[in-house]
């Protein structure tokens, strides 16, 4: 019984010899590697792991998305498909993170690395984890295509080798205005103007459509150009903080009833007289929100007097552009001393000079063609 026992110890000592034998010595490998590049704890344990955030959440673009090439060609021909003309700047602009991590994941410095630097070419591979290139860069795209256009197969990318290249696709239109009837007690109806906010305040689809599918907006049975108000229906259960947070990022400090309101907006689009108190004037009124409000995020009240955005302006300032070009005894006051609410909204004053005169029955000069508006 002894030499039994002693035969089966023996047997299975060499089987686990063998397995050990047979196993891969991966630790050994990554020895050296500082257990901190991925955990926060010193001593991490099963339960509470200690996981850092993943490096692809924390790099933002070093590349502003206009600077993305229009298009890209991917892969290269094969026996039935050529490669894939690939709109890459369009795909940037709706991409998270400043349009480039969703692809290029860790590397978005100078210079932007190949794919197949990282991805192995051969499908033949030692480390499974990785797709290999054909599999990476068909995962990019399939999700966001199958959900669109669930019908579509190879030819919605490649064109068949030797074919004639496909006719431009229709882009998508946005709708003016999106009104959503919500659940609120008071205020049911807050009318969103989209073109504004992707036009005039130059928001990228990326900024409010996070964790979203494309399916969401690229819906083909919606034809949004013959759709240019959409009216929407809030999801039921959402929390007042969930209902709330693309929107929360902005409008922080604003009052309920900015956007609730007893029934859908009239206004055609923003109105920043009504929404600020400061009506722009012609020049002003054709530029981007950007020119004058620099940075990032919300935008924050600027000062109304010309001076300070326009350094020095009074000096090379020529009044006639006005239509009205000064006299003599005129030309060389200082603005405030007419204009003294100095936004040159309100009409001129005399009366700080002039017990007898005012405006526009007394003129400081005389009336001449408006300067032609540019652009």
């Amino acid at each position: 019984m002894t030499r039994i026992a002693s035969v089966g110890l023996l047997l299975l000592t060499a089987g686990a010899s063998a397995v050990a034998q047979a196993r891969p010595a991966s630790r050994a490998a990554g020895a050296s590697l500082d257990c901190r590049a991925c955990h926060t704890s010193p001593t991490p344990t099963r339960n509470n792991p200690s996981l850092s955030a993943c490096p692809r959440l924390k790099v933002q673009g070093y590349h502003a998305v206009d600077e993305a090439p229009p298009v890209i060609t991917l892969g290269t021909p094969g026996k039935t498909y050529g490669p894939v003309k690939f709109s890459h700047r369009e795909h940037a602009h709706m991409s998270a993170a400043n349009g480039c991590s969703g692809c290029h994941h860790y590397d978005q410095a100078r210079p932007i690395q190949k794919c197949k630097n990282c991805h192995a070419v051969s499908r033949a591979r030692g480390e499974l984890g990785k797709p290999d290139l054909k599999a990476a860069m068909h995962r990019q795209c399939i999700e966001c295509h199958r959900e669109w256009n669930p019908t579509g197969g190879c030819s919605t990318c490649h064109i068949k080798e030797g074919a004639a290249p496909a006719p431009a696709r229709k882009k998508v239109a946005a709708p003016e205005r999106i009104v959503y009837e919500t659940k609120a007690t008071q205020g049911k109806s807050v009318t969103f103007f989209h073109k504004d906010h992707t036009d005039r305040f130059a928001l990228a689809c990326a900024d409010c459509h996070v964790q979203e599918s494309c399916g969401a907006c690229h819906d083909r049975k919606r034809v949004a150009a013959a759709q240019p108000v959409l009216t929407r229906q809030t999801r039921a259960g959402l929390t007042e903080d969930q209902a709330h947070e693309r929107c929360a990022n902005c409008h922080t400090t604003d009052a309920c009833g900015t956007c609730h309101k007893g029934m859908p907006s009239r206004a055609l689009a923003f109105d920043h007289g009504r929404r600020t108190g400061f009506t722009l004037n012609r020049f002003h009124a054709r530029l981007d929100c950007r020119s004058c409000h620099k940075g990032t995020g919300a935008y924050r009240s600027l000062a109304t007097d010309c001076e300070s955005c326009h350094k020095g302006w009074q000096k090379t300032f020529d009044h006639a552009r006005a239509g009205l070009q000064l006299d003599e005894q005129h030309k060389d006051f200082e603005c405030e001393s007419c204009h003294d609410d100095k936004t040159f909204r309100a009409k001129p004053v005399c009366a700080s000079c002039h017990d007898d005169k005012a405006w526009p029955a007394h003129k400081p000069g005389k009336a001449v063609p408006r300067a032609p508006r540019k652009g």
